[in-house]
């Protein structure tokens, strides 16, 4: 940690209270507070649980609160991870623990601010402050060498306890960046704009310097290659892309005569043909129709 950063720790502590003047006399140090923190954070990701190795954990507040019409105590701890992510953690006694990331914390205080409400909290940690170096750690730890141009936080998915955040990097390269939220242990990931606007959640900042790829660009595909196949959107599956060829396998069944067949189409410089095969040759292939 460079002294810029100590002491942007420090001036955090102190706001938030963790060094106390009874501390003090009990000759506690800083250091002493904030490893009891992160022990305490630890406990708490493992019980979540989260994907999040604890590497630095404060507690910045702590008392009652009202939860469901109940007093409850809570104590919120700021955490960095491993992977680059940042978090809130709140433990609640009695009642289960919660948490929400430094990502949605700025978005929620953006929305605030915007609204003329008093705007929430935001991360201060060192690690946590600057959101664009954050989340350049984060895509550097998903496999994505980027240089974060510019953010937008997309949202959650209550059903995979995942969040996404549309990510633009220097140069034009975008992607949607998948993170955890508490109650999953899902590693970080980093999907590019046109397979995540494939799976029903498009990038909306820019095109990002790739293809937008849709249902349409099969369809259109199949056209291209004379190709007769009605198919509505609802007769569509798409299985992914080839590891090595990098086609997209794409499932279709046609309006006007009732048949299924499987594409492989090439897109994005892919070098491999064109090829359309019935269900039967497709499941030899490992893609059984949907």
């Amino acid at each position: 940690m460079t002294q810029e950063q100590f002491n942007q720790l420090q001036e955090y502590a102190d706001r938030a209270r963790r060094l106390t003047k009874d501390d003090k006399a009990k000759g506690k140090t800083l250091a002493d507070l904030l490893a009891e923190d992160k022990a305490t954070a630890e406990a708490l990701a493992a019980s979540m649980p989260l994907s999040c190795k604890v590497n630095e954990a404060m507690m910045v507040a702590q008392g009652p609160d009202t939860i469901d019409g109940k007093s409850v105590d809570t104590r919120t701890f700021e955490v960095t991870c491993a992977n680059g992510m940042g978090y809130f953690l709140i433990s609640v006694e009695p009642g289960k623990p919660y948490g929400f990331s430094c990502l949605a914390a700025e978005a929620t205080h953006l929305a605030d601010v915007a609204a003329g409400r008093p705007p929430g909290t935001v991360c201060q940690l060192p690690a946590n402050a600057n959101l664009k170096a954050m989340l350049g750690s984060v895509m550097s730890h998903a496999g994505v060498t980027c240089t974060v141009k510019d953010h937008r936080w997309t949202g959650q998915s209550i059903a995979t306890n995942t969040e996404f955040n549309e990510i633009v990097c220097e140069g034009g390269a975008g992607y949607m960046l998948v993170t955890a939220l508490p109650g999953s242990a899902a590693p970080v990931r980093a999907v590019s704009c046109h397979d995540s606007a494939m799976q029903g959640l498009p990038c909306k900042l820019s095109d990002n310097g790739v293809q937008l790829v849709t249902l349409q660009t099969f369809k259109d595909a199949l056209a291209q290659h004379q190709i007769a196949c009605d198919a509505g959107d609802q007769d569509i599956h798409v299985f992914g892309k080839e590891n090595v060829k990098k086609r997209y396998v794409v499932q279709f069944r046609c309006a006007q005569n009732g048949t299924t067949l499987v594409a492989f189409i090439p897109l994005e410089g892919a070098t491999a043909p064109f090829e359309a095969i019935d269900c039967q040759a497709a499941a030899k292939r490992g893609f059984k129709c949907q």
